[in-house]
């Protein structure tokens, strides 16, 4: 093999390398982990960095709140979590 022919393949084993473990992350294991009261932040140590698909915030009065759903998918499995004031209050998945 010529030095180009082992670069490339070693950067396709790489990117397949990289590839299966963002999406070992979506697994039935890592779901169970993630507990109400959970920050942000806290989910996406277990499963990285998350689609925000919906968010609103708003204030009446002195009281101030915001809520987000974020999403992490692999293929057809799909965890969803709601978050309240930053705060994990409702999770779902589909698939695992």
């Amino acid at each position: 093999m010529n030095k180009r022919m082992v670069v490339a393949v070693v950067a396709a084993g790489l990117v397949c390398v990289l590839v299966a473990g963002c999406g070992a992350k979506v697994s039935k294991s890592n779901y169970d982990k993630i507990a109400d009261g959970m920050t942000v932040a806290q989910v996406e140590d277990i499963l990285g960095k998350g689609a925000q698909e919906a968010g609103a915030s708003g204030a009446i009065g002195n009281l101030t709140g915001s809520a987000k759903v974020m999403s992490w998918t692999d293929a057809e499995k799909t965890i969803t979590v709601t978050f309240v004031n930053e705060k994990v209050t409702l999770k779902a998945q589909k698939g695992l």
